[in-house]
């Protein structure tokens, strides 16, 4: 999902005249490497990761968030309720990783104990974990597994596959319960890049207009993101890519549910952001 927040750069291989290389790597370590080491100017991440590499020394700027959660969890049972997941197991992608300490913040704030288990557990949500998504649709489908967690496109993938349906929208419950919006993924770059005013203007531009940009080219989106390393086979559609939640959030704005987020998953885990909230320096201002 993050992906399609650049998806027009991906198509036209420019911004404002400047000629744009661009790929799509296996995951979100690879990316932080390539940040972290100055091999990539422009990157779209997790915003935990951007924190966490601006807190060790890299020298970025986050310049908006451009996806506000894109995790669901499906299965072939529905939910009255997040009570109806006690004495249940739930898969997640992840280990330690953000959608496995959401799941287990919204079970905590909604006073339901869990515990990590490959079996159920009574009166406990028990928690087991996948390395990918792919390795989880075959399980919803063979029965083996009766709930998992995971991103959209994988989720509309496997609803189609697997014959599951999407019960429970986690980001829609993150935002119940903290009032502040789930600040997933944001575009990076670096402090080179960040004070090249044009180039920098005609991105944030090209930022503001990707969701109306993919809505309108919905068709053409899995074969631009296949050309640049995607595994997806999902057919986007303007459904599909609204449950995306890509939008364009500048830092100047969302800086304060950033924060909310991030010390949500410091509360946790302090590596995960890099043991403290970024100071105001992590934030793109354009007048800089």
């Amino acid at each position: 999902a993050p992906a399609l927040a650049v998806a027009s750069i991906f198509a036209e291989g420019t911004v404002g005249g400047w000629e744009v290389n661009s790929s799509i790597v296996a995951g979100a370590d690879e990316i932080s490497t390539n940040v972290a080491n100055g091999t990539a100017d422009v990157a779209i991440m997790p915003v935990n990761l951007a924190a966490r590499i601006y807190n060790g020394g890299a020298k970025i700027k986050l310049v908006s968030v451009n996806v506000t959660g894109c995790l669901y969890m499906v299965g072939k049972n529905d939910l009255a309720s997040l009570s109806d997941l006690v004495g249940k197991v739930v898969y997640n992608i992840g280990r330690g990783a953000t959608p496995d300490i959401t799941l287990k913040f919204i079970l905590q704030q909604s006073g339901l104990e869990y515990v990590e288990s490959d079996v159920p557990v009574e009166g406990k949500v028990a928690l087991q974990y996948v390395t990918a998504a792919s390795e989880l649709v075959p399980m919803l489908k063979t029965g083996v597994a009766e709930y998992g967690i995971m991103g959209e496109p994988a989720v509309t993938n496997c609803n189609k596959v697997a014959g599951t349906m999407t019960v429970l929208d986690v980001q829609a419950e993150w935002e119940k319960i903290v009032g502040k919006g789930y600040t997933q993924a944001c575009l990076v770059v670096s402090e080179k890049i960040a004070k090249k005013r044009s180039f920098m203007n005609a991105l944030t531009a090209r930022l503001a207009a990707s969701p109306d940009w993919c809505a309108a080219n919905a068709e053409g989106l899995k074969d631009i993101l296949k050309s640049k390393g995607s595994a997806l086979s999902v057919d986007f559609t303007p459904e599909l890519i609204a449950r995306a939640n890509v939008c364009y959030l500048p830092a100047s704005e969302v800086k304060a549910d950033v924060e909310s987020y991030l010390g949500v998953l410091m509360g946790f885990n302090p590596n995960l952001v890099g043991g403290k909230i970024p100071d105001s320096g992590f934030y793109f201002r354009i007048a800089e």
